[in-house]
């Protein structure tokens, strides 16, 4: 049964969204009820909050309270409905400013993610944007492989049941299906055949993305982008191949108990993985929106290769004849664990499983006796108890603690330890078009920063590929006229972000749905890390030409005017706001697409989940081998890591398996 629309949220669609012809507004095209929708499937704590917002907006006492009048958001015009929202924007409340920004977020992003009224997107039509298209001629990789469909429940006895089936999970299960054991893949995500990838971004969220891509932490303030289905979000992802810092691999030996991590044994494991994956620079094609950061960074002298530099990527064949990598590639040039590792497994036997939930394990004298799990697919729904000699939980750092929790398991250390690579981003626009969804995604990299910090945790810089539903995602509301300004050049900007290896670290717990909920506070040191990265953003798209610049806060900050280069005294006083705005929640666009050390590897259970080995602690035959497991961030785009690490922890359970440690 379709969720129903509150009024309050109705008002909201078209007071973000108003009728401004070619623009149809917010509810003739149904946003409110999608996003009616999606707010149903958020976890309990967000869903009320959300509630309570609609039921205040729609209160005249609420109002009196909030505004000093007695007037419901209904009860006034558009143009006062429009200076309510912006009130909210720039309110010293957090309550307040997080209201407007999840409601923003949730009815802009869906608007300008889809085709509209059974045609196109005005705005694709204003910045020349197209959805690419299927090819029908690619080489598919997975040819005469699909996924396992049980048709009736069933009880299954194997060797390994591996959870997940992203980087860790199909390296894992590959190296235990080519030693013989019998093992089976539950993937809570679809199997979606190379040309059935969809080409339009709202489709992408909500098949191939956790959560259909609207993921926050719980207070709202940042987005998380992780990817669901047959390959995890190696799938999705920007194919960045970096290897972890020094400084990580130090951390992870001293602190995480992994002594090979400092040595050599993990660079040869590292160049393995590479091999396999076919990462080198061959495809890394540098599009506009990257070489603005080059160009910026020759400008400024800094040095390539140490200061800055071309990405490693993992792809063979991609030819620049897309750009949509966020949707899946229908080419088979991407080399994701699916069309790597993965199906290397399930050649040598193993059985994937997708559409299937693990809802808990069974846990019985310090040993995992089963799990259970959930398949939901066109058939029904179907329960699968699984036994097995070994348990590998790979759902990746945002599921895999709350399985845990989900299934009694209380250790101090379960949850702990999140690290996410907090983003931001800064704009810049430029006289020539840049169109930064067009070709390979993320092609340059500026490290030259990082080391400001002894830890290494300062600053790097990426690109992102910015297609409409993303950018109104991220782009400062500040009127609707306004806003659709803001978007309507966005044909013309490039979009670095700034990353940081966080310092301070969160929390995974579960609410009372057993819904994993994520507690993130940004410690003061990243704060002041990511306003550093902000500015020398903004020296670099100066130094490349920039005609514009523009901050992602809330009111949002901005410098030159579209027409001729920003002077240097115009960049010198953006840099003097960027820097006294600072980074406060809910007045940022902030983001992540790193989650990782949720169920990190440590000694002591009370500040770990697993052993250095990989082995949750108390629990025999248990293990964690996804990102979870890393004891702090890499301070590089974690994929490498991950598979790095699993390969480890796949030896270990090889071995036990073939000790019968397990049996």
């Amino acid at each position: 049964m379709p969720s129903p629309v509150p009024s309050a949220l109705t008002q909201l669609a078209d007071a973000f969204l108003p009728e401004s012809p070619p623009y149809p507004s917010g509810s003739r095209v149904g946003t409110d009820r999608e996003a009616a929708e999606l707010i149903a499937e958020l976890p309990r704590g967000q869903r009320e909050e959300l509630a309570a917002l609609f039921r205040a907006l729609d209160s005249r006492v609420a109002n009196f309270l909030l505004t000093g009048r007695a007037r419901r958001f209904a009860d006034r015009d558009a143009a006062e409905r429009e200076r309510y929202l912006l009130s909210w924007s720039r309110s010293r409340l957090a309550v307040k400013r997080k209201g407007f920004q999840a409601a923003k977020r949730i009815v802009t992003g869906l608007y300008f993610s889809q085709p509209l009224l059974g045609g196109t997107n005005p705005l694709w039509d204003r910045i020349h944007y197209a959805p690419g298209t299927l090819p029908s001629d690619a080489d598919d990789p997975m040819a005469g492989l699909s996924p396992w469909v049980p048709d009736r429940p069933q009880d299954l006895d194997v060797d390994a049941c591996v959870v997940g089936s992203g980087a860790g999970g199909a390296v894992i299960s590959e190296r235990l299906a080519r030693a013989g054991y019998r093992v089976i893949v539950l993937e809570a995500g679809a199997w979606v055949p190379r040309l059935a990838y969809p080409r339009i971004e709202r489709e992408a969220y909500d098949r191939l993305f956790l959560g259909r891509g609207i993921v926050t932490t719980r207070d709202s303030a940042i987005a998380f982008l992780a990817g669901q289905g047959a390959g995890g979000s190696t799938s999705v992802n920007w194919l960045t191949c970096l290897p972890p810092r020094p400084e990580a691999r130090r951390e992870w030996a001293r602190e995480g108990g992994i002594a090979s991590a400092e040595g050599p044994e993990l660079d040869r494991t590292l160049e393995s993985v590479r091999r396999r994956l076919e990462v080198s620079t061959a495809e890394s094609w540098v599009n506009p929106s990257n070489d603005a950061l080059r160009r910026g960074c020759r400008a400024l002298g800094y040095a390539e290769g140490t200061d800055w530099g071309i990405i490693p990527r993992n792809a063979v064949g991609c030819e620049r004849r897309c750009g949509a990598c966020t949707f899946g590639c229908p080419y088979g040039a991407r080399r994701s664990a699916l069309t790597t590792y993965l199906k290397d497994a399930m050649r040598q036997g193993a059985r994937l499983v997708c559409s299937t939930k693990a809802e808990r394990l069974e846990i019985d004298g310090g040993r995992v006796k089963s799990l259970l799990a959930r398949y939901s697919g066109p058939e029904g729904t179907r329960e699968l108890r699984v036994r097995a000699r070994a348990f590998v939980l790979c759902g990746g750092a945002l599921e895999t603690p709350a399985l845990l929790l989900r299934s009694g398991l209380r250790s101090e250390g379960i949850g702990l330890g999140l690290r996410i690579d907090p983003t931001t981003a800064l704009v810049g626009e430029f006289a020539e078009a840049i169109r930064t969804w067009e070709g390979p995604h993320q092609t340059i990299g500026v490290y030259r920063f990082q080391g400001i910090d002894p830890g290494a945790h300062g600053p790097w810089i990426e690109v992102a590929p910015v297609h409409p539903g993303l950018a109104a995602l991220a782009v400062p509301w500040a009127g609707a006229a306004d806003y659709r300004r803001l978007l309507e050049r966005s044909e013309y900007v490039a979009t670095p972000i700034v990353l940081v290896r966080d310092v301070g670290e969160g929390r995974v717990t579960i609410d009372p749905d057993g819904r994993p909920v994520y507690d993130y506070r940004l410690d003061r040191r990243d704060r002041d890390h990511l306003v550093r990265g902000m500015v020398e953003t903004a020296r670099i798209l100066g130094a490349a030409g920039a005609t514009r610049l523009l901050s992602l806060h809330t009111p949002y900050l901005e410098a030159g005017d579209g027409r001729r280069p920003v002077s240097p005294s115009e960049l010198d006083r953006f840099l003097d706001e960027v820097e006294r705005r600072g980074i406060r929640e809910h007045s940022i666009a902030l983001f992540s697409a790193h989650p990782m050390g949720s169920a990190r590897a440590g000694t002591d259970p009370r500040r770990s989940t697993a052993r250095p080995s990989g082995e949750v602690h108390g629990v025999d035959g248990l293990w964690i081998g996804d990102g979870s497991l890393l004891p702090s961030a890499p301070g590089a785009n974690p994929m490498l890591s991950i598979y790095a690490l699993a390969s480890w922890t796949a030896e270990q359970i090889a071995d036990a398996l073939g000790r019968g440690a397990s049996a």
